[in-house]
């Protein structure tokens, strides 16, 4: 009996750990994504993301509207996060009121 508690032991933390590397692996390999768009967004300056937001400014402001395509509202929250959108961008979001569709830190 105290052999098959052991082994059962054995088994339920060798899981355990399988889990907890999966989980660290995937926090990893987010992180390092997350750092190549970050350098990939610098580089192009968000014009592009808030010309489409732009374009979509009614739709996305109407109560019980649309909501920001997933892809563009990850990219520029990481940019207003780390403070690499440019100035006209920014100013243009805040004066069509686009800006409050984002967490601000």
């Amino acid at each position: 009996m105290l052999c098959i508690c052991a082994a059962a032991a054995g088994y339920f933390g060798w899981v355990q750990f399988g889990a907890y590397q999966q989980r660290q692996q995937a926090r990893d390999f987010a992180d390092i994504d997350r750092e190549r768009r970050v350098a990939l967004l610098e580089i192009d300056g968000c014009q592009a993301q808030v010309d489409m937001l732009l374009s979509m400014t009614d739709r996305l402001l109407k109560a019980g509207g649309m909501l920001v395509p997933l892809d563009i509202g990850r990219d520029i929250e990481l940019r207003l996060a780390r403070g690499i959108m440019s100035a006209s961008g920014r100013a243009e979001m805040e004066r069509t009121k686009l800006i409050r569709l984002f967490r601000l830190e």
